[in-house]
């Protein structure tokens, strides 16, 4: 049901927000830890039209870097084949009104994609795009602007709900990163998830009729205001739909390469 030995949403030295780390040693911590299979996620350009509302403006890498980071993830496979899988990937930005955009500036690579994930990390609101993952000050905005951190939840599986018309296969799209990104804040809110979970099942049966997987995230182990793994409180719901399941540590430093994979093994009677 859940391979745990597979990474398929790691970062790499070339994610402005990252570390420096060598991507060797990514892969160095992946062997270490008996991973059989790691998938290289960086985030992909954004369109030309598309403004980084974020402070540091740090959310992608350049078009102009994708060759040289296809290249280098060729040569790495070579180098590895004997000790490891090595896929080529891209977490995709879905970011509202510039689908169509996104989509033809990266259909050229396309052929060098082995699998990629498709990710919200904006909302579009009044014509403005809001960070949702940046900051907890940035994400208070939200709340404020839409009223509850109940809607900012609604809001975000409407939008990517919305989202999944348009034909991400193309681009090779595999499955849905962090599903519930918004709850990297929730300790800092009172909430409750039986409020959203009419809009959260009606995303869960759009992604399981196109066919799409879910990345359950461990990032938000890490996270001081989260607590859990993204989708961790509707595992089950996601497995009645029949929707795939990949393990991803989301790491952006070499350390985190499978960090937390350990925790979701011995919790998983709990939610599987």
């Amino acid at each position: 049901m859940l391979n745990f030995t597979h990474d398929g949403h790691v970062h790499t030295p070339f994610c402005p927000h990252g570390t420096n780390d060598p991507l060797e040693s990514y892969i160095h911590q992946a062997i270490a830890k008996g991973l059989k299979t790691i998938t290289f996620t960086e985030h992909a350009p954004l369109p030309e039209s598309f403004v980084d509302p974020t402070p540091d403006q740090d959310s992608a890498m350049s078009i102009d870097m994708l060759p040289e980071y296809f290249d280098t993830l060729r040569h790495l496979k070579e180098t590895y084949q004997n000790e490891i899988e090595i896929r080529s990937g891209l977490e995709i930005d879905y970011l509202p009104g510039l689908e169509n955009e996104t989509i033809s500036l990266l259909e050229p690579f396309a052929p060098m994609i082995d699998e990629a994930i498709l990710s919200q990390h904006f909302l579009y609101i009044d014509q403005t795009y809001m960070p949702v993952d940046f900051s907890a000050e940035l994400f208070e905005r939200l709340v404020e602007k839409l009223g509850s951190f109940e809607e900012v939840l609604r809001m975000y599986y409407s939008s990517l709900e919305s989202g999944l018309d348009f034909p991400w296969e193309r681009l090779h799209i595999k499955r849905i990163g962090h599903l519930d990104l918004p709850i990297k804040y929730q300790r800092n809110y009172e909430w409750s998830r039986s409020d959203v979970t009419e809009t959260q099942s009606k995303l869960l049966q759009a992604i399981s009729n196109r066919g799409f997987g879910l990345d359950f995230n461990t990032a938000g182990l890490r996270k001081p205001d989260c607590g859990a793994a993204y989708i961790e409180e509707f595992v089950k719901e996601a497995l009645s739909f029949h929707i795939p399941l990949t393990l991803g540590s989301d790491a952006h430093l070499a350390q985190d390469v499978g960090a937390d994979f350990d925790t979701i093994q011995q919790k998983k009677a709990t939610f599987l």
